[in-house]
């Protein structure tokens, strides 16, 4: 077994130790001689200050993160989020983020608002992912350079760059996928560390159930080996703990009576159904005007080198054993996408961006060693030489090629403040607008404008819920003439028209704007003048 193929396993030679002094200074040069630690701190260092670096500022808040993050916050408080708990997706991807965004909390960074809290959070998933990538890459035997450069491909390509940035579960579910390939592939072969890589892959169903799709993957990445003793043991352990684990979730909801569809409850069915079912679905990707081929087409234009370049990546990954299950962890993911009609989410692709960039660190390594063994059969003597024109060659191909894109990109998302407009809109609905008057808003500002003074749910209400939540009719029998005020994101007309919401688009319809930040607006509506009957 090569030194390559054991991250964090790198032997070095040890003296005999005199006393506690020695030993310690021992340690540290064990330390200081491992090249994966060395190079995982400084991938670590490096991601956390791309990450970081105007994390806020760009790009847009989405109206998934303002839900993710009131729902994180409902899970630290035990209060209510913007509305009720009904198994869409499994709670533990909230649960991980309610206990990490505690400390940017406290230190309000950026603004002060919970959105960007929970960006910060995020961005400790998006370092981890970035230093698992190396570290999957190197227990796939790839060589500490092109390991490296998997890990600079997916911290720096544009893509994972802006969706990492975001509160989304599919970026905590990435994580966990990739520690359970870290645990699966251990040259170890130890029972606890595939009992480990179970649990790991339940975690990230847990915390996104779409990550289920990569269950094949990870089998074949600890099948696709030589036998060992103790491999009947593994495979039943991975399959037993993992789903042990999974089964928290249908056991939470039989718990508390809302497993099976029933009157007057959420419940898990129903929620599963509407999701993989009844849900409207994006259409197919081969229909040039389905959303689904949209959505597929600018996630190739945002970085094609990435998207493409993984895809051929992860077919020479097949000519070798070790890196084979790549290719099927790429398709497993793709199957949705290409073969089937149902909703498709635009954060999807997350879920598969660190495999691309492992499959080309890997086909980086695996076209090294052939090309060097092909130049060291032309020229044996070629030692120095063969080595630095293929090194020269790779890093034309799989650097250079993308960078012009790439620049201009991550500079935008470096530099630019995208938010600021949506500040100035939540600074001034909370200084002028009553509290007491009903106020319709979007999901990306509802939880932080309710933590500015609004006390009720029925008086500051997400856009949707008007339509689509029974109760806003109880609470309000008079329907859209209850509203007051609108404030609209660069969502609202976009929900309003495909969501068919009725009543709140009459109310957008009978508003006219008061004040005007960039693209957001807060709308006030002209209610119809009473008529006096004589």
């Amino acid at each position: 077994m090569t030194a390559a193929t054991r991250a964090f396993e790198v032997e070095a030679p040890v003296a005999e130790a005199s006393g506690p002094g020695a030993r310690v200074r021992q340690a540290i040069e064990r330390l200081l001689a491992a090249p994966d630690v060395i190079t995982v701190t400084a991938i670590v260092l490096a991601a956390t200050v791309i990450c970081l670096w105007n994390l806020n500022g760009a790009p847009e808040f989405q109206d998934d993160e303002g839900t993710y993050a009131a729902q994180a916050v409902s899970v630290q408080r035990g209060d209510l989020a913007p509305y009720t708990y009904w198994y869409d997706h499994p709670p533990f991807g909230w649960v991980q983020l309610a206990a990490l965004a505690w400390l940017p909390q406290l230190l309000e960074v950026g603004r002060g608002t919970d959105v960007e809290a929970m960006r910060v959070a995020m961005a400790a998933f998006s370092v981890a992912t970035c230093v698992l990538v190396y570290l999957v890459c190197r227990r796939v035997g790839a060589r500490l350079p092109f390991s490296v450069l998997a890990a600079g491909v997916y911290l720096l390509s544009p893509l994972s760059l802006e969706l990492g940035r975001q509160v989304y579960l599919d970026g905590i579910a990435t994580t966990w996928l990739l520690v359970a390939f870290w645990l699966a592939l251990s040259p170890q072969r130890a029972l606890w560390h595939h009992i480990s890589a179970g649990v790991a892959f339940a975690i990230a169903v847990l915390s996104k159930i779409t990550a289920a799709v990569l269950g094949p993957a990870l089998l074949v990445a600890l099948l696709d080996r030589t036998t060992w003793r103790g491999r009947e043991f593994s495979i039943v352990g991975f399959l037993a703990l993992g789903g042990l684990t999974i089964a928290v979730y249908p056991l939470m909801a039989l718990l508390r009576g809302e497993l099976i569809s029933g009157p007057g409850h959420v419940s898990l069915q129903d929620a599963m159904g509407y999701q993989f079912v009844s849900r409207s679905g994006s259409g197919w990707i081969w229909d040039a005007g389905s959303h689904r081929f949209d959505l597929a087409s600018s996630w190739i234009g945002i970085d094609p080198y990435l998207a493409v370049g993984g895809v051929f990546a992860g077919l020479v990954c097949l000519v070798a054993r070790r890196t084979r299950w790549i290719p099927v962890a790429i398709a497993c993911w793709a199957m949705p996408v290409v073969a089937s009609q149902g909703y498709l989410p635009a954060m999807y692709v997350q879920g598969v961006l660190p495999f691309m960039a492992i499959a080309i660190g890997a086909t980086a390594d695996l076209t090294w060693h052939g090309l060097h063994r092909a130049i060291r059969m032309v020229a044996p003597g070629a030692r120095i030489a063969g080595p630095a024109l293929v090194a020269a060659l790779i890093t034309t191909a799989v650097v250079l090629i993308p960078v012009s894109n790439w620049v201009e990109r991550d500079t935008r998302l470096m530099t630019r403040d995208l938010n600021a407009d949506w500040h100035r809109t939540l600074e001034w609905a909370a200084a002028n607008i009553p509290h007491d008057e009903v106020t319709l808003v979007p999901y990306s500002m509802w939880h932080d404008l309710n933590e500015r003074g609004w006390n009720d749910p029925w008086t500051l209400v997400v856009l949707e819920k008007v339509d689509l939540d029974s109760r806003f009719e109880l609470e309000h029998p008079d329907g859209w003439v209850a509203i007051d005020w609108i404030i609209e994101g660069p969502t609202v007309r976009r929900n309003i028209e495909n969501l068919d919401l009725e009543e709140a688009g009459r109310a957008y319809a009978d508003s006219e704007v008061v004040q005007s930040f960039g693209d957001w607006n807060v709308r006030r509506v002209i209610h119809p003048a009473p008529i006096d009957i004589e």
